[in-house]
């Protein structure tokens, strides 16, 4: 059986949606380690204070900014990211995703947003669990993209 390809606006318009719902996913996982731990580790209040200060609009912003990011990550996470690593990692796309939610946790979040932030490394400085929080949502973010970018990556095969 012969797969149909996708277009080029296709892709692009899956992987958005993908970013979309891969996000959303992400905030769910926050409300759960939030509700957890009992640390309100919010990154997009953060972003949006960074911005917009103390401002009621600081929430707004801050979901926008991490709402385009997700998108970003996702576009990256299709269009560059998973040429290479089908070249090296055998197996499933949600497990593609998952080691590029644990690739963007240990290089960006933990190495650079969170230090940057004042958090200190992996935000150790808030509290020991903000490593396994940020893991567990981009975990979460990078399997629900995996799996909802499958379609995509089947075709192209």
């Amino acid at each position: 059986m012969r797969i149909k390809q996708i277009s080029r606006n296709q892709k692009f318009s899956r992987l958005v949606i993908a970013g979309l719902v891969g996000t959303l996913a992400f905030y769910i996982a926050a409300f759960i380690d939030m509700e957890i731990t009992g640390i309100p580790l919010d990154i997009s209040v953060v972003l949006g204070q960074l911005v917009a200060g103390e401002d009621d609009s600081a929430i707004i912003i801050g979901n926008i900014f991490h709402i385009t990011n997700g998108i970003g990550l996702t576009l990256f996470f299709g269009y560059v990211f998973m040429p290479i690593s089908r070249k090296i990692l055998n197996g499933r796309i949600w497990l593609h995703g998952i080691v590029f939610g644990v690739i963007v946790t240990a290089t960006t979040v933990w190495f650079g947003m969170l230090p940057a932030l004042g958090a200190g490394v992996a935000g150790l400085n808030i509290a020991p669990e903000v490593p396994a929080m940020t893991m567990f949502r981009h975990i979460t973010f990078g399997a629900v993209i995996g799996i909802l970018s499958k379609p995509i990556f089947e075709v192209e095969k």
